[in-house]
């Protein structure tokens, strides 16, 4: 059965789209299609009795023609547990993210996901003078530089259902690689990049 769930942290994404991807404004992303690489580390984190502090969890999602929050466009994903995790802390971040115990991720399996795998790996996310490292195995690799602009302040934009306050930071990937499978697997660096702390329940 469900539980009531919180979790917050630090949220790290990377794609195919030029800097700043435009699929916050519903408008269909370069190329028509979306690959995307997503992490998470979960500082604080609860699910029920559960405990999932100090995990981390990574996401690839595609999507073919088309806006990619249009209803009418379905996503592929695959969901990476840390390998540190419990049974029942693995148990919990599939319930979350997969949408079945509510919250954000419910919305977006509703309306969007198609097909979902769901695999372990050793993951970490790390942040240090201006840069973003974020791993998942030999799954993904993603370094990200953070893009300051007038006054020498990082850049943000609104409105993104996963982060805090829904505004992220804008950041360029120098490395965004994914090797999963022929379906997930693409090589998108020089490209966009959203960073943020993340606050997410399902009440």
């Amino acid at each position: 059965m469900p539980q009531d769930w919180t979790i917050e942290g630090e949220y790290v994404e990377t794609c195919n789209c030029d800097v700043a991807c435009q699929c916050l404004w519903l408008e269909p992303p370069d190329d028509d299609a979306c690959t995307a690489s997503l992490a998470w580390k979960i500082r604080d984190g609860q699910y029920g009795p559960v405990d999932l502090s100090g995990l981390h969890v990574a996401m690839l999602a595609r999507s073919e023609a088309g806006v990619m929050f249009d209803p009418d466009v379905a996503w592929q994903m695959v969901l990476l547990v840390d390998e540190t995790a419990s049974s029942d802390q693995q148990a919990a971040i599939e319930d979350i993210y997969l949408g079945r115990a509510g919250g954000i991720f419910a919305a977006l399996a509703d309306t969007h996901v198609e097909r979902a795998e769901v695999t372990t790996a050793p993951i970490s996310i790390s942040r240090a003078d201006g840069e973003i490292v974020a791993t998942a195995g030999d799954i993904v690799s993603m370094e990200v530089v953070e893009k300051p602009g007038f006054n020498e302040d990082v850049g943000t934009v609104s409105p993104h259902p996963l982060a805090k306050d829904m505004t992220p930071k804008v950041g360029k990937s120098t490395t965004a690689d994914v090797s999963y499978s022929d379906e997930f697997a693409w090589d998108v660096a020089g490209n966009n990049s959203y960073f943020s702390e993340f606050e997410l329940a399902n009440a």
